[in-house]
């Protein structure tokens, strides 16, 4: 069974970042919307996009649009990995639009999870900067995801700080140790 590694934080905490890390893309490269693949213990590690799927929709965070979204990444997985199963990474960005970066994105992160633990293994990783806005509803929100059935939030969380954002050798080891084996 392929599996779903969401990568879940808020604005601004290096998920893209820590994505390019993880998958050798320079820094100030522009962040790839296609799909990119790498090996890790001989299995294949993959996304399609480094942008969460709530940003890449019309509306922000209208659930049919993100679900057909992530839709079209585990599609565009299935054609495309090496091997499978496959480790499809979907960072989802866990407040609201840019322009309502306060707002805590609750609804557009539990609604695709559930949906996509009724086909798929899902495992969430929290990426938190050390001085986030709104920690305590953020880690609630986490809190909330590690009681839906069949999903396994792994903890503790990979912590980011202001001048530290490229965590990719923190979930290298992270997927290598609780998620790949």
């Amino acid at each position: 069974m392929n599996k779903i590694v969401i990568l879940c934080g808020a604005n601004s905490c290096g998920k893209t970042t820590t994505m390019k890390g993880l998958f050798g893309i320079p820094k100030k490269a522009d962040s790839p919307e296609y799909y990119v693949e790498k090996k890790l213990d001989g299995k294949t590690v993959c996304a399609v996009s480094f942008s969460s799927p709530q940003e890449q929709v019309h509306d922000f965070c209208n659930f049919s649009e993100v679900q057909k979204n992530i839709n079209q990444r585990i599609i565009k997985s299935d054609e495309k990995a090496t091997t499978k199963p496959y480790f499809l990474i979907i960072p989802f960005t866990m407040s609201g639009s840019r322009k309502e970066k306060k707002k805590v994105n609750k609804d557009c992160i539990l609604k695709p999870i559930e949906e996509l633990r009724k086909s798929h293994k899902v495992f969430v990783i929290y990426l938190r900067k050390t001085k986030t806005h709104h920690r305590k509803e953020k880690d609630a929100l986490i809190e909330e995801i590690a009681l839906i059935k069949d999903v396994e939030v792994i903890s503790p969380p990979i912590l980011t700080t202001k001048s530290d954002y490229d965590k990719s050798k923190e979930l290298e080891k992270v997927l290598r140790e609780k998620i790949l084996k």
